[in-house]
């Protein structure tokens, strides 16, 4: 059950993400952030279905909720835009507000999406924050896609009231409908069961990303002009959000 002591906050890259964890979040009403506004590359905003979400389980909408579009954080990533970050973490930072203690959920590190990855980097980064604070944050993260790897902390087994909660829920998320029937089609258990994991969050070991893969083919076949990369875009916004933070410098300057 929710303490009201400690904050519960939700970190992740796109709505919709909550639906993984969709009985967690009725248990622990948090506070939510989405970084971008789920559109991709369709310039199709799906926030207002989250929304929805968020609000039927007595959560509480941030300060960041998917107002930012995909496209500008990738060119936000692309310009090493410092600012950006900076000021999207503040945002975070000054809606949390004080409390004795912080529990964060954030989505985990698997490659797949720079999003996700940079979502996975900002809940470390708020932890290391609030910790400089002398505030105690636990940090742990959900899984978006199969190529989170960690190690389980955390496993929720959904009674029957919640999963019908859950599937109800997701019928009615219309933009992702096709991609749940997919997941349920290879894992029958996704709306049985929520699992929270930890991972080792070490952002400076050389990483070659799928999203990083995928990228270059794009490149290659004409699609994109350019890619982003790990090394030249992803490592330089997330190693400058780190620096400051151990140098107890919360403001980040272009």
């Amino acid at each position: 059950m929710q303490n009201r002591q400690t904050l519960s906050i939700l970190l992740l890259a796109h709505p919709g993400h909550e639906l993984r964890i969709h009985h967690w979040v009725e248990l622990n009403k948090p506070l939510v952030f989405f970084l971008t506004d789920g559109s991709g590359s369709k310039d199709q905003s799906r926030t207002h279905y989250s929304r929805e979400i968020i609000e039927k389980t007595g959560s509480v909408a941030g300060a960041i909720f998917g107002d930012i579009s995909d496209r500008l954080w990738y060119e936000a990533l692309a310009r090493h835009d410092h600012g950006f970050f900076a000021a999207v973490i503040a945002s975070i930072e000054a809606d949390i507000g004080e409390h004795h203690s912080y529990r964060i959920v954030a989505d985990a590190r698997d490659g797949y999406n720079p999003i996700h990855d940079l979502a996975s980097a900002m809940g470390a980064i708020l932890q290391k924050r609030l910790s400089a604070r002398g505030k105690p944050a636990e940090l742990l993260f959900s899984a978006a896609t199969a190529g989170a790897k960690g190690d389980r902390v955390c496993e929720l087994v959904l009674d029957g009231e919640a999963r019908m909660r859950k599937l109800a829920a997701v019928a009615r998320y219309l933009p992702l409908l096709d991609e749940a029937r997919s997941i349920l089609k290879q894992y029958p258990a996704a709306m049985d069961r929520e699992v929270l994991i930890s991972q080792v969050t070490d952002w400076h070991t050389p990483k070659n990303p799928e999203w990083e893969e995928i990228g270059r083919e794009r490149v290659a076949a004409g699609i994109y002009e350019s890619c982003l990369t790990y090394d030249g875009h992803f490592l330089p916004v997330v190693s400058k959000m780190l620096e400051n933070t151990a140098n107890g410098e919360f403001t980040l300057e272009n």
